[in-house]
């Protein structure tokens, strides 16, 4: 994490794009034991960076929620790719916003990375106690607060964009 933090900590504001992306978990009381996937979203104009959050509902073998952001079609993309982004996953509470619970870290996502996270966001004790907030409804709120350079989306653009190679007789 200390090159990432690094890596990011040279980024100027207006060179770092930032979505936030909302999953409304319904049913969530009902889900099995296992990871689970939202629907994809994208933090740049291409469409070349997708995202989706991973959680373990029932933990990811410990007592708490498990959530991650995972890079969608991780196996598809090209060898040696790699993504900088520095992000943030909130568990809301629906009736104190000030008691949403986030966790933030930098990572260099890759073949060998491609999600990272927090295997301990919140204790499902916490998150089951319906009087808590946490689940309404039987409905979980999970935030997604992701940031990537400007300059890595451009040239990830320009590299994957073909120009016909001219060849000079001679």
């Amino acid at each position: 994490m200390e090159a990432a933090m690094e890596r990011w900590n040279t980024l100027a504001p207006e060179d770092i794009i930032t979505v936030t992306f909302i999953w409304r978990i319904y049913n969530f009381s009902t889900l099995s034991k296992g990871k689970k996937y939202s629907n994809i979203f994208i933090t740049d104009d291409t469409g070349d960076y997708q995202w989706r959050v991973l959680v373990y509902p029932k933990g990811n073998c410990v007592d708490h929620m498990s959530a991650y952001l995972d890079v969608a079609g991780a196996s598809e993309l090209p060898l040696g790719w790699s993504r900088l982004a520095c992000f943030k996953l909130t568990v809301c509470n629906e009736l104190d916003r000030r008691r949403s619970i986030t966790k933030e870290t930098v990572h260099i996502f890759d073949k060998n990375d491609s999600d990272w996270g927090f295997t301990s966001l919140i204790p499902l004790t916490v998150l089951n106690d319906h009087t808590q907030g946490y689940l309404v409804n039987d409905t979980c709120v999970i935030e997604a607060n992701v940031s990537v350079p400007k300059a890595l989306t451009t040239l990830a653009n320009e590299a994957s964009s073909s120009v016909p190679v001219q060849h000079l007789g001679g």
